[in-house]
Parts: C-alpha cells; sequence; structure tokens
C-alpha cells in the first residue's frame, strides 16, 4: 500500500481543474510575437476565486497574465467587449413573447449565418 501512495498524491495533483491554475506567479512582460494563440480567461469560480488569464506560448508553454497588469486589462477588455456584442447580437435576434410561433420561426430561419 504505501508503494502506491506516491502515485496515487501525483495523479490528484495532476487534475488541476478543481484549484487555481495560476499558483506560481505571474509574468511580467512578454513579446507579443511568442504568443501562440488567444488567452485562455477562467472567471472565478467555485474551485478558484480569482480571474485567471493564461496564455500559450510558441513553445507550448502556459504563462499567467495577472489581470491587474496593463496587458491583463487590454485582454479582458479586449475579451469583454467581443462576448457584450454576442450577446447582444443574440438579444437582437430573440423572439419576444408577444410574437407568434410563424414569426418567431421566420426570424430566427432568417438570421442565422
Amino acid at each position: 500500500l504505501n508503494t502506491w501512495m506516491p502515485f496515487l498524491l501525483t495523479g490528484q495533483l495532476a487534475n488541476r481543474a478543481r484549484q487555481c491554475k495560476c499558483l506560481n506567479g505571474y509574468i511580467g512582460r512578454i513579446n507579443p510575437q511568442l504568443i501562440k494563440a488567444k488567452p485562455v480567461i477562467h472567471h472565478p469560480s467555485i474551485f478558484c476565486p480569482n480571474t485567471e488569464i493564461i496564455i500559450t506560448t510558441k513553445t507550448n508553454k502556459e504563462k499567467c497574465v495577472d489581470p491587474e497588469s496593463l496587458l491583463g486589462k487590454l485582454i479582458l477588455k479586449t475579451t469583454t467587449g467581443k462576448m457584450s456584442c454576442t450577446k447582444a447580437a443574440v438579444r437582437m435576434t430573440t423572439a419576444s413573447p408577444q410574437t407568434d410561433t410563424w414569426s418567431s420561426t421566420r426570424v430566427h430561419g432568417t438570421s442565422r449565418v
């Protein structure tokens, strides 16, 4: 049983979905040319009370960006702006409760891209 203990502990620590991902601090600066993909934003949840911004570098390393830094604020502002535009577009195509079934279907059918 003692020989399995390190394996079990390692398996539990590897499951990072249920805890904060940015436990080792944040990067100070990064050259934009080194960023491989769009940043991933994890909003506060029951598993982590912090907003976390994770970028992937061209060397496939994940780095955390401080949400309070200039870069972090820019990423959050840019992402929030896109999300609110998407939500507004969805709201505009949603039928009102006073619309009958035929026109509701017609509005949704013509608004899809």
